[in-house]
């Protein structure tokens, strides 16, 4: 109970601090898990932020991850199988392999960074581009650099390994994550998004990206999922830690299987709040932070900012913690982060 009561004094202060509204929080420590919620869920503050559903952004990328590393244990993936193995029409050598698109070492030109994407997606919210779109604009053969040659985030990758989960199942990628990831741990507030969410199932989520007059605004019932190829999920941080934490202590993957997503490569950015910033296969890893070793992935897009990490040995026990807010804060709640984590060390 005191714990309970200092996380929501601690999440009230914190909140007074962070570009965001709202905030729902999960941490689990193997043997208990608290969720806490702290702001409002709407601009003109009548109504107290309550437990919601989000979209994850690209913590979606750790899931797709764990799906494909599935896939390999059933015999039915490589993870060095090129691309071109699943996906015969494209043009590119064989030096892009599946590995090479979970670890961004592909050389693949990154959509969302294209000069014609945020315009496209501000003029039309609810409409998005199609994946064969995207590839015409980005798969047409040119690489950005020679493959495992360097490391560089490109969502154009995930959305390839989207097509290459269909292409070996036979089933939509909804499916597949479904029965795989989500039905077997039972995250059952946890689904891949691919409407509008005009009957308000989600948090409401504040930006100024999807209007012209940079007005603030609750981007969420005009913002089409899709907008996001490499496929979006709508979760809960209580689901998401109980993703992590299976994830990470052995209990969805085998050990083989582990080792190969937490095999780190260097990745040139730099940040205060990492030591040695890293990326494994769907995941970021940092083996030098101040908490000690940290896996973890971030998210943001139109009305969210969402962070969730698994630290293996905090304080000599397992920690997994989720933070969620309903703002595009263009960085990831890493402030909040640490002031939840000096309250229970």
């Amino acid at each position: 109970m005191f714990f309970t009561e200092a996380l929501q004094n601690q999440l009230n202060q914190s909140l007074r601090f962070e570009a965001c509204i709202g905030v729902n929080v999960a941490i689990s420590d193997e043997k208990h898990i608290w969720t806490a919620s702290a702001g409002y869920s709407d601009l003109d503050a009548r109504e107290k932020m309550g437990a919601s559903r989000f979209y994850i952004y690209s913590i979606t990328k750790t899931f797709v991850a764990a799906c494909l590393l599935l896939l390999m244990q059933e015999g039915l993936i490589d993870l060095d199988d090129p691309v071109t193995k699943w996906l015969p029409k494209l043009p590119f050598p064989e030096t892009v392999t599946l590995r090479r698109l979970l670890n961004h070492r592909s050389g693949m030109p990154n959509y969302t960074s294209l000069e014609n994407y945020l315009p496209a997606v501000r003029a039309n919210p609810s409409i998005p581009w199609t994946h064969q779109q995207v590839m015409e604009l980005t798969c047409q053969g040119q690489l950005d650099f020679e493959p495992g040659e360097k490391f560089r985030y490109s969502n154009t990758g995930y959305m390839l390994l989207y097509e290459v989960i269909e292409a070996v199942t036979g089933k939509t990628f909804a499916e597949v994550l479904k029965s795989k990831i989500f039905d077997v741990l039972n995250l059952h507030n946890t689904y891949i998004a691919h409407k509008v969410d005009i009957k308000g199932e989600l948090a409401p989520g504040y930006s100024r990206e999807l209007n012209q007059e940079n007005r603030i605004e609750n981007v969420i019932p005009r913002y089409h999922p899709d907008w996001c190829a490499t496929g979006l999920i709508v979760s809960t941080p209580e689901d998401v830690v109980k993703f992590f934490e299976n994830l990470f202590t052995g209990k969805l993957l085998n050990s083989q299987s582990l080792q190969e997503m937490l095999t780190p490569v260097p990745t040139p950015t730099r940040h205060p709040w990492y030591k040695n910033p890293c990326y494994g296969l769907g995941v970021m890893i940092d083996p030098e932070s101040k908490y000690g070793i940290l896996y973890g992935h971030g998210g943001g897009g139109p009305g969210y900012s969402t962070w969730t990490m698994h630290l293996p040995n905090f304080k000599g026990h397992k920690l997994t913690l989720a933070v969620f807010c309903n703002a595009s804060m263009f960085d990831h709640p890493y402030g909040m982060v640490d002031d939840i984590l000096r309250l229970i060390s």
